[in-house]
């Protein structure tokens, strides 16, 4: 065997390893995503995720549901810590508080305007 002979066959072993890695990962990925995202069929989306590697369209619906959540049930509840439920309260405050401010203007304003047009009209 010469040199290029080897040097060609361990170019081919190289991307059949990376082929069967990126199956892997391929696979590992719906499942994975679903146990992150607390989804309640965790399990069931990971068993899809593997078995779509033979079916391709099994794990597109397996990646699918990996972001989905149920609308009833207990699955529907976002389990969130009370310091973060506490930061979103913060953050939303000064917001909403933004939205009445500019609402508020948006009155006057339209008050001012109506005021101007029928000031105009009548004289």
């Amino acid at each position: 065997m010469s040199f290029l002979d080897i040097f060609s066959l361990l170019i081919l072993l190289v991307i059949i390893a990376l082929v069967v890695g990126l199956l892997l990962l391929l696979a590992w990925l719906p499942g994975n995503l679903a146990k992150k995202r607390h989804s309640p069929w965790a399990e069931a989306i990971n068993v899809a995720g593997w078995i779509g590697i033979l079916l391709p369209p099994i794990w597109m619906l397996a990646l699918i549901s990996a972001f989905l959540r149920p609308r009833t049930g207990a699955g529907a509840q976002i389990a969130i810590s009370e310091a973060e439920a506490a930061e979103l309260s913060a953050s939303i405050n000064p917001l909403a508080e933004r939205m009445a401010n500019l609402e508020t203007g948006m009155r006057q304003l339209l008050a001012k305007s109506l005021a101007r047009k029928t000031g105009g009209q009548r004289s």
